[in-house]
């Protein structure tokens, strides 16, 4: 669901809302007198803009309330279901008393324009047009939509249908049971057998549908693909994917798909059953209406830019009709598939068709037969490696053995010649032995005659040196020994003097000529009477012994 579409409690105006996507804005912004609602995160419309808002949203899958559904029978000419049946039955009437006024009122005229239309296409007729909006009401029990004519990607002309339920029952059972199923969808081009008529209360006509030709649409499914089948071909694409070789093993596979389908519930579980290591990464898009090919545009493009982390990309969906499987009859999805640079594997679940798709790329049938392909292709490379190594353990055993044999001969065969040349060798070395012990022994007496030589010469020369050292180092002796008598003497005589100079000052010398020396009663020698004070005591040092003395007066002499 994209978004939907509510009746204001005032019923004055339309509620729409949807996630934020900037191509719903635009589109939105189409429509007179929107607004947006900032407390109700929604957008407003005015009610008489119902027709507009219907044509613009419902193409995106909008879901449409039931109260805005019977505002849109009013005014679109699509009658509610409760009032659908009603058509068919009510006959036209006439207010005698306003046609007598000279004037019609608005329903009488309406009735009068159904009758002469009907007068008009008093038979069913045959219209072809592009089905739309049929998707979202296809569970109704009687259905409304359009049928489209365009120009390009114009619309030309546009027209209401209804198919009510009777008929749409019937023509259900009838497509379903064709040899090529099918099932009526947006996007499809039909041929239809209607009835003109015009629902008198909005004063707008409408086709009912009596039959559809299902011949005329499949015929031109069937064109369709064709010319884009030829413009393949024309460009060389036809056979460009489905000629890529299958990776070897194929372990690292992408899935295009509806990851909310049957087809990749029923894929996964044949992969994941194998108990192969596969590495499967889904992405998911939609593989059915007008959402297919935007969404597939953008897988295809996914896992083009990651190339080189997947060996195939397989594009799977569950079974359908053959106009389900329309929609992968696209030519822009066709030319991103055959230029797609990995191996496209298709499983899209038809049984009787094949869509363009299949063609250019490697197809099964269905899902699940995808899966079994991948898993038996894996088993298959398993398998032939198995009997290979297996080849290849035989033929190396029995090469082995060969190789032995010929080895231990050629062992053999070497030894003898190993043999041979070691007695040349031997015999060799004996005669080179001979002769080096000769060369050896005149070498050695030539070199002891040189070494005599030399040491009798070296023996001279060291006679001569040790004899000039002898001589020099007398020489110093003599000279060191008179030296050192000079300095003895020196030193003898600066100790006499000092001895004397000693004998001169000593203390008790000086007192044997009539000298005293005063003390401290600490024994520190006194040289003034700085300090003295009388009634003091000290100590006078004679020649001849100490005397302690009391000083009863001190008298400094003048300066």
């Amino acid at each position: 669901m994209t978004g939907t579409i509510d009746l204001a409690s005032d019923g004055k105006n339309l509620e729409i809302r949807f996630p934020y996507r900037t191509d719903l804005v635009d589109e939105v912004k189409t429509i007179p007198g929107r607004r947006w609602d900032r407390n109700g995160k929604l957008w407003r419309v005015p009610a008489e803009q119902v027709e507009n808002t219907y044509s613009v949203f419902m193409r995106h899958g909008f879901t449409m309330s039931s109260e805005v559904s019977s505002l849109l029978a009013g005014v679109q000419g699509i009658p509610a279901e409760s009032v659908a049946v009603e058509i068919e039955e009510k006959a036209p009437t006439r207010d005698a008393d306003t046609e007598t006024q000279g004037s019609l009122s608005i329903s009488n005229l309406n009735e009068r324009v159904r009758a002469t239309i009907q007068g008009a296409f008093a038979e069913p007729v045959w219209v072809v047009g592009e089905v739309a909006d049929y998707d979202k009401n296809q569970d109704r029990q009687h259905v409304f939509f359009s049928l489209l004519e365009k120009t390009g990607e114009s619309i030309a002309a546009q027209v209401s249908v209804a198919m009510f339920e009777r008929t749409a029952k019937s023509l259900r059972t009838k497509l379903k049971r064709l040899p090529d199923p099918m099932s009526l969808a947006d996007g499809l081009e039909i041929r239809a057998l209607v009835r003109v008529d015009l629902y008198p209360r909005s004063g707008r006509y409408q086709l009912i549908v009596e039959d559809i030709d299902p011949s005329f649409t499949l015929g031109k499914l069937a064109l369709s693909r064709e010319e884009i089948l030829r413009e393949l071909r024309d460009k060389g694409l036809h056979d460009k994917n489905s000629g890529l070789p299958l990776p070897v093993p194929a372990l690292r596979v992408g899935v295009l798909t509806s990851i909310n389908s049957d087809g990749w519930n029923d894929f996964h579980r044949q992969i994941q059953s194998s108990d192969i290591g596969f590495c499967v990464t889904a992405y998911d898009a939609r593989v059915q209406g007008e959402l297919l090919r935007p969404t597939i545009l953008k897988g295809l493009r996914y896992f083009a830019e990651r190339e080189s982390e997947f060996d195939v990309l397989c594009i799977i969906r569950g079974g359908g009709s053959r106009t389900d499987l329309a929609w992968f009859d696209d030519r822009d999805v066709a030319l991103a598939v055959a230029k797609h640079p990995l191996k496209i594997m298709c499983g899209i679940g038809h049984q009787r068709d094949q869509s363009v798709l299949d063609l250019i790329s490697h197809s099964e049938k269905t899902p699940t037969a995808l899966a079994a392909f991948l898993v038996s292709d894996v088993q298959r490379h398993d398998d032939v490696l198995t009997d290979l190594s297996r080849s290849l353990v035989q033929s190396v055993r029995g090469l082995l053995t060969k190789e032995g044999h010929q080895i231990a001969e050629a062992a053999h065969r070497l030894q003898h010649r190993v043999q041979g040349v070691l007695i040349g060798e031997k015999e060799n070395m004996a005669s080179g032995g001979k002769r080096l012990v000769r060369g050896a022994q005149h070498r050695i007496r030539h070199e002891k005659d040189t070494l005599i030589r030399g040491s009798q010469a070296l023996v001279g020369s060291v006679r001569m040196h040790l004899t000039h050292e002898k001589t020099v180092q007398q020489q110093g002796l003599n000279r060191l020994k008179a030296s050192s008598r000079m300095a003895l003497d020196r030193a003898h005589a600066r100790q006499e003097t000092q001895a004397a100079r000693q004998r001169l000052l000593d203390p008790t010398l000086v007192m044997k000529r009539g000298y005293t020396m005063a003390r401290t009663p600490k024994g520190g020698i006194l040289t003034s009477i700085t300090g003295l004070t009388e009634g003091g005591r000290l100590d006078i040092q004679f020649r001849d012994g100490p005397v302690n003395t009391l000083i009863e007066d001190i008298t400094p002499t003048p300066p």
